[in-house]
């Protein structure tokens, strides 16, 4: 019998979350709130403490983050916590710079909806695949008369670039994978899931090969050259925070979470970049 000897992280179970280490030097990560996958103060606690454990770890070379949650990848922010917590947009910001700064690489494998909290997560990962059935991005605060409150107006533009950045956060249009892949926003789009999953696992089989010092030192190049700064995140946190004032945002969350029936599977969660509008109505 042949024992491994690749050591594994330590780690607990967490609320709304899944890990798996099956995988030599592969950490998986699956996000598991359902109906809709919000994301929340769990996630927020959960995928802090990994970072932590992550930083003094020298086993693990990738992170790749899934779902299990049919449709949905991560969502937006859970306005459905109660008391609202307003410290929650500065500890995204905190964890989403302190995720990008890790040596490890992470990945997103998208199969659904990911919006708002979900998509400033997305679009701070080293790297993003989606297949093209179900899979719907985009930033919609605007709709609430909130902005992105962790990094998603800094994150995203240095993707797609500064006009289709403005296009999609004041608008709140959804984009699809395909068109999503054209422009930048992800690497690749796929058919299916079985090609997405193909193309993410002959990386992996290269990435575990490589010394995590030098994956780190090359991840900082990178960074240094396109990666927001610690106080540009929470210069939007604390944007986001100016917006909470505005009296009309507890009458449009309000709305928003009647036509999606307090945030389940409903046609409103699912397009929710088309519903903006009928919030107006």
């Amino acid at each position: 019998m042949v024992i491994s000897t690749i050591a594994c992280l330590d780690l607990p179970v967490y609320p709304g979350l899944r890990t798996n280490q099956s995988r030599p030097g592969v950490l998986e990560v699956a996000f598991n709130n359902p109906p809709v996958n919000v994301w929340g103060l769990d996630a927020v606690a959960g995928l802090t403490d990994i970072v932590q454990r992550l930083r003094n770890d020298t086993e693990t070379k990738v992170v790749l983050f899934t779902s299990d949650v049919p449709r949905f990848f991560v969502n937006h922010l859970d306005l459905l916590i109660t008391p609202f917590d307003p410290t929650i947009a500065h500890r995204t910001a905190g964890l989403l710079f302190n995720l990008s700064s890790l040596n490890q690489i992470t990945i997103g494998a998208v199969e659904g909806k990911c919006r708002g909290a979900g998509n400033e997560f997305l679009t701070s990962l080293d790297m993003r695949f989606a297949t093209t059935t179900h899979t719907l991005m985009g930033q919609p605060e605007i709709g609430l008369g909130l902005i992105p409150g962790a990094g998603g107006s800094n994150f995203l533009p240095r993707l797609i670039g500064r006009g289709r950045g403005m296009e999609y956060v004041l608008s709140g249009k959804d984009i699809g994978a395909t068109e999503a892949a054209e422009i930048g926003w992800i690497n690749k789009a796929f058919e299916t899931t079985q090609a997405m999953n193909g193309h993410i696992d002959d990386l992996l089989s290269r990435f575990v090969l490589f010394s995590l010092p030098a994956i780190g030192l090359a991840k900082q190049s990178v960074n240094a050259a396109t990666r927001p700064t610690l106080s540009e995140l929470t210069a939007d946190a604390d944007r986001f925070l100016q917006t909470l004032n505005n009296p009309d945002v507890p009458v449009l969350i309000g709305k928003a979470l009647a036509l999606a029936q307090n945030q389940t599977d409903t046609v409103a969660e699912n397009f929710f970049g088309e519903t903006i509008p009928l919030l107006y109505a």
